[in-house]
C-alpha cells in the first residue's frame, strides 16, 4: 500500500499532472507560486499578487483520486488572474461574494479531459451555471447582474417579512436594505443606468451570503453547491490570511509577469484550436480579445470615465444622522441615516494642444469627451497643454465647450505629463483626470496611485496606424482608448 503522499508533494505533483493535461496554461501553472497554509478557511484560492493558496486540512477531506481534483483548483484559481476579475471587480464596483461566485461561474462552465473538480463530501460542490439554472459560456459580469437580481428579490421577501412581524427582521436586516436607498440618484447623477456595472452601493449582505451559499444548511437543500471567498486574485479585496506583497516566503508575481503570460496562454489556446479545433468556444473568444481586442471605443471611454468618476466622488459620500432617512417611517422604530456628502464629480480634462496637433483632432476629440460628461451635468476643467500647462477653462454648458475650443493655446513641443501636474494640483482635486493626445509625448513612469485621480489615456488613432501608447504594464489596457479620427 502507497503511503499518503504530503500536501505539498500532492500540490507539486498536481501541478505538473494540471500543465500535462491543460498544456497552454503550463506557464502560468508554474510560474503562480504555492503557499500552503491552514489559515486559509477555503480549499484554495488566489491573492492579487499571482500567489495560489491551498489548505492541506482540506486536501485531505477530498473523495477519490486526489490529483486530477487538486489539479483543477490551481487551474481554477489560475484562471482567476488570466482573465483579470481582481480588475474587473473594481470596474463594476462588485459586492465581493457576489462577484466571486459569478466568477466562478464564468470558469466552471468547462472541465478539461483528465481533471476533475473537487468533492469534499457532506453536500459540498463546486458551483456551476447549470446548479444556478443559469446557461453556460457567458462573462462574469452577465452572471453578477443575474445573481444580484436574486440577491435583491431574497431582499425584498426577507424585507416583506421583516415588515409585517416587525421582530422577524432586526436592525442589521433593515439597514442592509437601507444601504442602497440613494444608489438610482447616485448612478443618475453621474450618468449610469439600470446596468448592473454602475452600482456604487446597496447591496444586501444577508441575501447575498443566502444566495452564494454561506448557509450550509440551505447550500444543501437548494443543491447550489458550496461557494468560498478566493482571495483579492478574484475581487481585489485583500484577505487578513494573504501575505504581504513583499513576503520573503513567496515571491510576488509583476503585472509585467502576469501580462506576459496572459498573452502565452492566449497565444497558446489560438495555436491549439487551428490544430486540433476543439477548444471551447468561451477560452478562444477570450484569448482572441487578448491578442485582438475588439472594443468600441466610444463605450469604452465612457465606461472607464464614469467608473473613475464613480469610485472618486462615491469615497465623498457616507451614512450620516444629521438628515434623517427618506424612508425612516418603514424602518421604525429603528433610526436609520441617510446618505450625506458632495455628489458632484470632478473632472479635469487635459489637451494636448501641440503643433502636431489640428483643428480636425482638438473638434472631434472634445466633442467626444463632452458627449461622456454631459450626463453628470458638472463643471469640467480643460488644461491645454503642449510643452507647458496653460490657464484651465471651466465648462459646463455646450456653449461653454464652444468658447474653450477658441482658447486653446499651444504649438510648442509635446509634454502631457507637465499637464498631468497640472491637472493634480486643481483645487478641490478631480477624481479623473483624461489625456487627449496623438500619443507623441513622453508618458509618466508610474500610474497613479490609489490615493490620487484616475488617469484615462485618449488616443489619437489616424487610420490603421497604431499609435504611441503608456507602457503596459505598468500602465493598465483598459485605462487606455484609441479614438480613431474621422476624415
Amino acid at each position: 500500500m502507497n503511503p499518503q503522499p504530503s500536501p505539498e508533494d500532492l500540490a507539486r505533483a498536481a501541478r505538473v499532472y494540471a500543465a500535462e493535461q491543460v498544456e497552454w496554461l503550463a506557464p502560468a501553472l508554474y510560474a503562480a507560486p504555492l503557499v500552503l497554509s491552514r489559515e486559509l478557511p477555503a480549499p484554495a484560492a488566489i491573492d492579487r499578487h499571482g500567489r495560489v493558496y491551498l489548505n492541506p486540512d482540506w486536501l485531505q477531506r477530498l473523495q477519490g483520486d486526489p490529483l486530477p481534483q487538486v489539479g483543477f483548483l490551481l487551474m481554477h484559481e489560475v484562471w482567476h488572474w488570466l482573465r483579470e476579475h481582481s480588475t474587473r471587480a473594481e470596474e463594476v464596483h462588485a459586492q465581493p461574494e457576489l462577484w466571486n461566485l459569478a466568477c466562478d461561474l464564468e470558469i466552471n462552465d468547462y472541465v478539461p479531459d483528465g481533471l476533475r473538480m473537487p468533492d469534499f463530501g457532506q453536500g459540498a460542490a463546486s458551483a456551476t451555471p447549470d446548479k444556478f439554472g443559469l446557461p453556460a459560456g457567458r462573462l462574469a459580469e452577465w452572471y453578477y447582474r443575474e445573481l444580484r437580481e436574486r440577491a435583491r428579490q431574497q431582499a425584498q421577501q426577507q424585507g416583506g417579512g421583516a415588515q409585517e412581524g416587525q421582530a422577524g427582521g432586526g436592525a442589521g436586516g433593515s439597514q442592509s436594505q437601507a444601504v442602497g436607498e440613494d444608489a438610482d440618484a447616485t448612478n443618475t447623477l453621474v450618468g449610469g443606468d439600470a446596468d448592473a456595472t454602475n452600482t456604487l452601493v446597496g447591496e444586501d449582505a444577508d441575501a447575498t451570503n443566502t444566495l452564494v451559499g454561506r448557509d450550509a444548511d440551505a447550500t444543501r437543500a437548494g443543491g447550489e453547491g458550496t461557494h468560498w471567498d478566493e482571495g483579492s486574485g478574484v475581487h481585489g479585496k485583500p484577505r487578513p490570511w494573504e501575505l504581504p506583497a513583499d513576503s520573503p516566503d513567496a515571491h510576488a508575481l509583476s503585472d509585467f509577469d502576469r501580462q506576459s503570460l496572459r498573452e502565452e496562454a492566449a497565444r497558446r489556446i489560438l495555436d491549439a484550436q487551428k490544430t486540433r479545433g476543439t477548444m471551447p468556444a468561451g477560452w478562444v473568444r477570450w484569448a482572441e480579445e487578448v491578442m485582438q481586442p475588439r472594443v468600441n471605443w466610444r463605450e469604452q471611454l465612457k465606461r472607464v470615465v464614469r467608473g473613475a468618476i464613480n469610485e472618486g466622488f462615491g469615497q465623498r459620500l457616507d451614512y450620516s444622522y444629521r438628515r434623517p432617512n427618506r424612508r425612516a417611517e418603514i424602518y421604525k422604530p429603528f433610526i436609520l441615516p441617510a446618505l450625506q456628502g458632495e455628489y458632484r464629480p470632478r473632472v479635469a480634462v487635459v489637451v494636448d494642444t501641440s503643433g502636431s496637433i489640428s483643428d480636425r483632432e482638438l473638434t472631434q476629440a472634445m466633442a467626444e469627451v463632452r458627449a461622456v460628461l454631459e450626463q453628470p451635468r458638472t463643471r469640467i476643467t480643460i488644461i491645454p497643454c503642449d510643452a507647458v500647462p496653460y490657464e484651465a477653462v471651466q465648462v459646463l454648458t455646450r456653449r461653454d465647450w464652444e468658447l474653450a475650443r477658441g482658447k486653446m493655446k499651444g504649438g510648442g513641443g509635446t509634454d502631457m505629463p507637465a499637464g498631468i501636474e497640472a491637472a493634480k494640483r486643481l483645487m478641490p482635486p478631480p477624481d479623473a483626470i483624461i489625456v487627449l493626445t496623438d500619443g507623441h509625448t513622453p508618458f509618466p513612469a508610474k500610474p497613479p496611485t490609489r490615493q490620487e485621480p484616475t488617469i484615462i489615456w485618449g488616443i489619437w488613432r489616424y487610420g490603421g496606424n497604431t499609435p504611441p501608447k503608456p507602457p503596459c504594464p505598468p500602465w493598465r489596457k483598459r485605462d487606455i482608448v484609441e479614438i480613431p479620427v474621422e476624415g
